[in-house]
């Protein structure tokens, strides 16, 4: 006992000369949690505050008990938000847990589904992308290094966009910078949004980073407020989700439910119909577009899923014309060939590609650029 005692004794004081070199080494990150703000600081968010449940939700929490489970789950998923934070630091680490740990699926990869994208835009307008180091174990970390800040927007110091998580949902997150950095969280604008209103290809499947979900391209290329509402499997152009949106003011309103809706022919017209008229109550003069299923058409071998995906897009066209004859102003329609894809632009025939959320974004931002007043 008293050789145990001695040893003990021998080797506790090197415990205590250990553990200040390592606090010492935590000290050099200075930490920034969002949530910690006294302001609002998640961008491509509408409800906040008081009126949501957890911080990075996307729906009000009223909303529980009015809509569907599916729904609601879906809601907690961060897609289409982000942060915006001014440094002048050349590294930058996030780290933050999910609530799923399953951070990938068989088809999206984990980086789309459950990881971050960081951004900053250069003097000329143009948008650089910060290749981070990441690691999924039970909390993610990106870490950002060797930021030049020589092309950015302020010589000294930059604006940074991070997209969170297309597919899963944040529980917490703390941004990173080394002591002695600048570091400012930039608060949410009065800006009207573009409110979208859609299915997985509007949440974001698959794209292979949060930044390239089309909504999030659109968000950069008008440098205006995007709120991304795709629910994966369940936007299915529903009373109770059109009842919910039109709560908030909008430059456009975005509906791209007919993927979700395709196997419901009888009930395409009639929703279409609620949601253009209850909309055009409360705003008689804000655009209004519906779009085709995107997928594509040409040379697809499943000649039963072309024939849905056919009569669905006829429904909703021949609808979107009907509404149009009876003089309702500022409604427009995309059609799958405005869009343009092709059996290149998908993952799966239906979700797509980077290169396919390239095309839809592309093709909204010509259209809000026609249709809008900026």
């Amino acid at each position: 006992m008293k050789i145990f005692k001695i040893k003990y004794l021998l080797f506790f004081p090197l415990l205590i000369i250990i553990k200040p070199s390592l606090a010492q080494k935590e000290q050099g990150i200075v930490w920034h949690n969002p949530a910690k703000q006294s302001f609002r600081v998640v961008h491509n968010q509408i409800w906040s505050g008081k009126d949501i449940s957890s911080f990075y939700d996307r729906l009000p929490a009223k909303a529980e008990k009015n809509i569907r489970k599916e729904v609601w789950d879906l809601s907690k998923n961060s897609a289409g938000l982000k942060l915006i934070f001014n440094t002048n630091a050349k590294e930058i680490i996030v780290r933050y847990t999910t609530q799923s740990k399953k951070y990938a699926m068989s088809h999206f990869p984990a980086t789309g589904v459950s990881g971050l994208d960081l951004f900053s835009e250069n003097t000329d307008g143009s948008w650089a992308w910060a290749n981070g180091k990441f690691q999924f174990k039970d909390t993610i970390t990106y870490k950002y290094t060797n930021l030049s800040l020589g092309k950015l927007k302020n010589k000294n110091e930059s604006s940074f966009h991070l997209y969170l998580p297309l597919y899963n949902s944040v529980e917490w997150l703390e941004i990173g910078v080394p002591a002695g950095s600048t570091f400012q969280f930039i608060p949410v604008s009065n800006e009207k949004p573009v409110i979208v209103y859609g299915t997985s290809i509007a949440q974001g499947g698959c794209a292979s980073r949060p930044g390239m979900a089309w909504t999030n391209i659109l968000n950069r290329e008008l440098d205006s407020p995007v709120i991304n509402l795709g629910f994966s499997g369940n936007g299915r152009l529903e009373k109770e989700l059109i009842d919910l949106i039109v709560e908030k003011d909008a430059k456009m309103f975005i509906i791209d439910c007919l993927p979700n809706i395709v196997n419901e022919p009888e009930n395409i017209k009639s929703k279409m119909i609620y949601a253009t008229n209850t909309i055009r109550a409360k705003y008689p003069n804000t655009p209004i577009v519906f779009a085709d299923n995107s997928a594509y058409l040409e040379n697809r071998m499943d000649s039963v899923r072309t024939s849905s995906l056919i009569r669905a897009n006829n429904i909703s066209f021949n609808t979107f014309k009907e509404l149009k004859a009876k003089g309702i102003k500022n409604l427009f329609y995309l059609t799958q060939k405005d869009i343009g894809l092709n059996m290149n632009d998908s993952v799966d025939g239906n979700h797509p590609t980077d290169i396919g959320m390239l095309k839809h974004a592309k093709v909204y931002k010509r259209l809000i650029n026609k249709t809008v007043k900026h």
